[in-house]
């Protein structure tokens, strides 16, 4: 399984920080998943019930993710983390981007934990992976912006440049229909547990089992 870094800037920052690995093997990447209808009403029937008195942003769990952004000076009212964004979306009634079946079933996952989750094709991630704060001139093209400013932010790095963050991936590793092998990151506040991380975890893992021929999980935890 892929090994990840941490730069001293982050252990600066984040002492303790997690993140909870996904990686899927011989994957089959169709534009829809049978399954998915069913697990969002459920979602959306869970998260309404729990936020129907209170606001979003007294969850525990996505209090811990905020302070985690601004622990690198990112403001997270400002760039959302993507879990948030997501159960956002749903309590307001508005529409899901639907992508493709593995992006839409880490997305529920995502946005039932909140915890936010990067997902890439691990064949187009090249050398060492290292967990950063993206410097102030850096940019990398996102799947839905052309240039995303990475100053500032806390940021996955390989031997070509950036590829992803909490908030939004890169273009140059999306999942594509030709996709054969995934790598999915959460990005974990040292607040929250390792159980409650591998409970996560192992709702995907069961997801993403019928879909691929080999799959294997892992927590690292940089103290």
């Amino acid at each position: 399984m892929r090994s990840i870094v941490v730069t001293e800037e982050v252990l600066q920052k984040m002492p303790g920080i997690k993140l909870g690995l996904i990686e899927a093997r011989n994957v089959r990447v169709q534009k829809e998943d049978e399954r998915f209808e069913t697990l969002f009403e459920e979602l959306t029937r869970e998260l309404k019930e729990a936020f129907a008195e209170r606001p979003l942003s007294s969850d525990e769990i996505i209090g811990h993710v905020r302070r985690m952004y601004r622990r690198v000076g990112w403001e997270p009212t400002k760039y959302r983390p993507s879990s948030e964004a997501l159960a956002r979306r749903i309590l307001q009634g508005k529409d899901w981007y639907r992508i493709n079946n593995l992006v839409d079933l880490g997305n529920l996952v995502s946005a039932r934990a909140h915890l936010p989750m990067g997902l890439y094709d691990a064949d187009k991630i090249e050398g060492q992976i290292r967990l950063d704060v993206g410097k102030e001139d850096e940019t990398y093209e996102g799947l839905s912006r052309k240039e995303i400013h990475a100053g500032g932010k806390l940021i996955l790095r390989d031997d070509r440049g950036i590829f992803g963050n909490p908030t939004a991936d890169s273009k140059r590793t999306a999942i594509e229909s030709q996709t054969q092998n995934i790598l999915a990151v959460f990005f974990t506040p040292p607040e929250v547990s390792s159980g409650y991380l591998e409970k996560t975890l192992d709702r995907l893992a069961d997801y993403y089992k019928p879909l691929c021929t080999q799959i294997e999980q892992k927590i690292l935890e940089f103290a």
